[in-house]
């Protein structure tokens, strides 16, 4: 049997929007996996918070990968072997700290275990919802951080005007360096420009001598495009963004709540047959 590789985003994509996987859901991975073909569990969320959502699968450890922080870490869940690693800078992150202090806008950063930020926010607590790591809050950024981060994160609850006008206002000092792209309306992501989803799945194809051809993407958000464009075909969710549609090859008929990823899986996996 040809061995394929899926790679799929978790919120709003895999998981429901109450953070859960449907049955149905479950139950195509399942089959996935018993079929021998991998999944990597690709996610701007840190590591801790992808392993978390990992639980929901009663799967293997396996042929099971975690790409976490946007593409910025790869990770072998059998072993725990750290596949590849891309940090940002501390110049970098020290830069975006100040820059977001001066616009008005929440940022943060992350050890292995905690988010890092200088106040807890009503944009954190909402964050925290979601991703249930605790916070260390510290004027000292620098100082919190043993290594530089993969990413930087903001959030304005005040909707996607106010985080497209920081990401504008930085574009020009992040070209070639710093990827700056909206995982939803509300949050900016910020992490190396050699990292990203794409760049991942072309790592790790590449890692397990696995063609382009036989890999596939799943994904809703800006976030997911260049997985969406990198793979051999990529699946938008109905309930994604344009952007996120444009760049597909397929678009979900159903959305993240009602099973949307389960017809294509079996018919391009070949899991009835």
């Amino acid at each position: 049997m040809k061995k394929k590789i899926f790679f799929t985003d978790l919120d709003e994509t895999l998981l429901t929007r109450e953070k859960n996987m449907t049955p149905a859901t479950v139950d195509v991975i399942t089959k996935l996996t018993e079929k021998g073909h991998y999944v990597a569990l690709t996610s701007g969320r840190p590591l801790d918070s992808v392993m978390e959502a990992r639980r929901l699968l009663p799967i293997s450890d396996q042929g099971l990968f975690y790409i976490a922080n946007n593409g910025s870490q790869i990770v072998n869940a059998k072993t725990l072997e750290k596949i590849r690693e891309v940090r940002m800078t501390m110049e970098e992150v020290l830069y975006l700290f100040q820059a977001a202090e001066e616009n008005g806008i929440h940022i943060q950063t992350y050890t292995d275990t905690a988010i890092i930020s200088k106040k807890q926010t009503p944009e954190l607590d909402f964050y925290q919802k979601t991703i249930h790591m605790p916070s260390l809050i510290t004027d000292d950024i620098k100082g919190a951080l043993i290594l530089p981060p993969f990413k930087c994160l903001s959030i304005s609850l005040n909707g996607r005007d106010k985080i497209e006008a920081f990401r504008n206002a930085l574009l020009p000092w992040a070209e070639g360096h710093v990827s700056l792209i909206c995982s939803t309306d509300i949050v900016l992501e910020m992490f190396p420009s050699s990292a990203g989803k794409g760049a991942a799945l072309q790592y790790l194809a590449q890692y397990l001598n696995i063609p382009i051809s036989d890999t596939v993407s799943a994904g809703d958000q800006d976030n997911d495009i260049s997985m969406l464009e990198a793979a051999g075909v990529g699946i938008a969710m109905c309930n994604g963004s344009e952007r996120a549609k444009a760049a597909a090859d397929i678009i979900t008929q159903t959305d993240n709540n009602h099973d949307g990823l389960v017809p294509l899986l079996n018919e391009l996996f070949a899991l009835s047959s």
